[in-house]
């Protein structure tokens, strides 16, 4: 009997490995204004409304998943937040700003008809925060 592939159509968390998870607690906690849900040594979760946000130490990633299956730093893939508005995404950018995150550009609103802000963590990866100019965007199938 085949396995049941529906399984797979869960997102449960996105796992970000870092160097120094106290230091990356700090960014996420401070900057952010994320809540932390569970702590287990070098190992955090963060609740993000149906799936999480967790951080790994890189030392306890490397006794799981060998050293040379993990490559470079950061820029391999980005995380995404969308909100409700526009005016959501400059207010949110100002609010990060005035807490030290390193912002790549302000915000700025695209011909695809989104209007967005990318940010860097502590640890390079790339983030994403937008809204749509109507509705959910264009595209839809």
């Amino acid at each position: 009997m085949p396995a049941d592939l529906s399984l797979l159509k869960k997102l449960n968390d996105i796992c970000l490995f870092v160097p120094n998870v106290e230091e990356a607690v700090q960014f996420y906690t401070d900057k952010m204004g994320f809540e932390l849900v569970r702590r287990q040594p070098g190992y955090v979760q963060f609740d993000f409304q149906g799936t999480s946000l967790t951080l790994w130490q890189e030392d306890g990633v490397y006794r799981a998943i060998q050293k040379e299956y993990l490559g470079g730093e950061g820029n391999h893939f980005m995380l995404a937040i969308k909100v409700p508005s526009l005016e959501d995404v400059d207010q949110l950018y100002e609010e990060l700003v005035n807490r030290g995150v390193e912002c790549i550009s302000p915000p700025e609103t695209y011909q695809w008809g989104s209007r967005a802000v990318y940010f860097r963590d502590l640890n390079k990866n790339i983030w994403e925060i937008f809204a749509w100019e109507e509705g959910n965007g264009p595209g839809l199938l």
